[in-house]
């Protein structure tokens, strides 16, 4: 059942500290946030006492369960009583809100917002922000920025490999003939593992074959004929699956990916039975191999591993949209008598230096300090480098959780062991990351039907996919019935939704 919104009202009666900088007076924002389980809000944040220190703001609060945040938002959008400010937005859920006239067009207020304009240039970001623009040329969301690095990357135990004289691999190929020889010695291991179903494997091997798969959904843009297509009827979806069924075949694809637990999961992982994987790489491996040391695999060694080119020559990580989640407020806010203090409080937020400052690392002398090679948490403060530090900065200041839309490089590289700094700057200065696909625009007649169509699409797929895996149906011989039976289904129907709207998009 979705979870009820709580309303938490908290108001400062009494100014803290300086003047403030922006806002003449007290202004009080309402705003729906996503709380995490893991940081509860709470009305005393730090944060929240130098937002009404600074800028004289303080808010009213409505709380999201941030595992069904999706829901909050389209039951605040439907109730017709929308915050002031809807944090955490995906850039391509907001059209059908703005066609309806519930958003405000930001781009209509571009003189109030100095700050987003200055980190839009810095950024080199004005062909992306145009990308938001809806078919009257405005667009109505604050976006979050992020850089396209892929923290998503492959994993491998290099200790295995080095240990038995293989070659870090390269390929597909490669790494299918090192883990044969590596079962052959090591009986018992899942060589390649997985979680969620396949759904993260499937998106890191789609991108290696040049198509959107597993959670990274099912439109793939073909650049060369400029048009959309179904990406599981496409040649690169039958071609991974023929690398996967070959890999089960082997014995090297675990055959309880389709269904396993976390738990079951984090097991192989750290018990020694795993040899490679995929994961998010930001805090580095080294629990992973802390664990391996635990459980008496001595010298396990867990990294990550460059992407490796498939079976058709690709080389490449998943895309990375530069915009992540951003921030809407709905159109009757500018009649409002704080509107112009509301949109000059969100440029400051989240795109100032100071306001990203704060956001991230705080408060100097507070959570930070200034050294010779640039801002350092203190020493109390816990972090992946400080696992021993006593204090957690968003459970208990309010860090990194509110406006914390947009990437501040500094402090997430700070996070980050220095290894996975290098690796990831090596993959960024590869071009390793695939090409975003461009913003396909929809109106809600047009998500209607394909959510209609998804609704036969969606299980024949999942369904058809593990057994094509498996080998209870032929990769080859059983593809031409699979796509006779995606067509009953409606895919072509999907296909010429997307193409007339994309044509009449370009238009």
């Amino acid at each position: 059942m979705f979870k009820k919104l709580l309303i938490i009202v908290f108001v400062f009666s009494l100014l803290l500290g300086c003047s403030p900088k922006e806002t003449a007076e007290p202004t009080s924002f309402s705003i729906l946030f996503n709380q995490r389980e893991t940081s509860p809000y709470k009305a005393d944040w730090l944060i929240l006492q130098e937002y009404q220190k600074l800028q004289n703001v303080s808010f009213v609060v409505s709380i999201g369960d941030d595992s069904d945040y999706g829901t909050a938002i389209t039951q605040t959008f439907e109730s017709g009583n929308i915050h002031d400010i809807v944090l955490k937005v995906w850039p391509d859920t907001v059209e059908s809100y703005a066609a309806n006239g519930l958003l405000l067009p930001f781009s209509d207020y571009e003189d109030l917002m100095p700050n987003f304009m200055a980190y839009i240039k810095t950024h080199d970001l004005q062909a992306e922000l145009d990308k938001l623009r809806n078919n009257n040329g405005k667009y109505y969301i604050l976006p979050g920025y992020q850089r396209e690095i892929q923290v998503q990357q492959w994993a491998y135990r290099r200790d295995a490999f080095e240990q038995n004289n293989l070659e870090t691999p390269t390929t597909y190929d490669e790494l299918f003939d090192a883990l044969v020889t590596l079962k052959g010695i090591y009986p018992d291991s899942t060589p390649i593992t997985a979680i969620w179903g396949g759904a993260h494997l499937f998106a890191m091997m789609g991108a290696n074959y040049g198509i959107p798969a597993g959670w990274n959904g099912t439109s793939h843009y073909n650049a060369n004929t400029d048009t959309w297509q179904y990406s599981p009827a496409t040649d690169n979806y039958h071609e991974m699956l023929r690398f996967l069924n070959r890999c089960y075949a082997a014995g090297i694809l675990d055959p309880d990916f389709f269904t396993q637990s976390d738990e079951d999961f984090q097991a192989k992982i750290e018990g020694g039975q795993a040899l490679v994987s995929v994961t998010w790489i930001t805090s580095g491996l080294s629990e992973w191999n802390d664990k391996l040391e635990a459980n008496g695999v001595l010298g396990g060694n867990w990294e990550p591993l460059p992407v490796m080119a498939s079976t058709n020559g690709i080389s490449a990580l998943p895309a990375v949209d530069p915009f992540r989640k951003g921030l809407v407020v709905p159109a009757r806010v500018v009649n409002e008598p704080y509107f112009e203090a509301l949109i000059k409080f969100l440029d400051w937020a989240v795109y100032s230096e100071e306001g990203r400052t704060l956001t991230t690392w705080g408060v100097e002398g507070v959570t930070y300090e200034e050294t010779a090679t640039g801002k350092a948490f203190l020493p109390d403060i816990q972090t992946s480098k400080n696992p021993e530090g006593t204090i957690n900065i968003e459970k208990t200041y309010g860090l990194n959780l509110i406006f914390d839309l947009n990437e501040n490089e500094a402090y997430e590289d700070s996070r980050k062991p220095a290894d996975i700094v290098a690796f990831l700057q090596r993959s960024l200065d590869n071009n390793e990351t695939a090409e975003p696909k461009p913003l396909l625009k929809l109106d809600a007649n047009a998500l209607e039907a394909i959510r209609i169509i998804d609704e036969k699409l969606v299980p024949y797929v999942d369904e058809t996919r593990t057994a094509f895996i498996k080998g209870d149906l032929n990769v080859d011989t059983d593809w031409e019935e699979y796509i006779s039976q995606l067509e009953i289904r409606g895919y072509l129907t999907l296909q010429e939704i997307w193409n007339t709207n994309w044509s009449a998009q370009k238009k």
